[in-house]
């Protein structure tokens, strides 16, 4: 029983580090191409976002492609405003590679984006 116990314990460990882990071993990789080529690109680096003013289509579901090119993980999350009490989306964490996101639909409006590692990290949204 303490074998089996042991065993499972083993697998759990294993399976949480796999979780964990990231395939991107070296530096900042290529940046990935959008599927939508008109998709807007947030790009961090050196622990803020040279991106701070994006602007969507309203009312569509739309592509966001964000570059990190810190070795610090950073994601975007879109909140109704820069109270950030209200989360419309939350991209994935991670360092130094690109992702492309899919968001959902925003009405007509600005909205407030910010890293939810360094809040300190902000940006605007224009949904028109």
């Amino acid at each position: 029983m303490k074998r089996l116990i042991a065993t499972l314990a083993l697998a759990t460990v294993a399976l949480a580090a796999a979780a964990c882990s990231t395939t991107n071993a070296g530096g900042p990789t290529a940046p990935a191409a959008p599927a939508d080529p008109n998709a807007p690109v947030v790009v961090a680096k050196d622990m803020q976002f040279a991106t701070k003013d994006v602007q969507v289509p309203a009312g569509k579901a739309f592509q966001l492609s964000f570059t990190n090119n810190d070795g610090a993980p950073h994601n975007v999350a879109i909140y109704t405003d820069s109270s950030a009490s209200t989360n419309l989306f939350r991209g994935e964490i991670f360092s130094n590679a690109t992702k492309v996101e899919q968001v959902p639909a925003l009405a007509a409006g600005t909205y407030f984006f910010r890293c939810d590692v360094h809040p300190d990290m902000q940006g605007t949204i224009t949904a028109k």
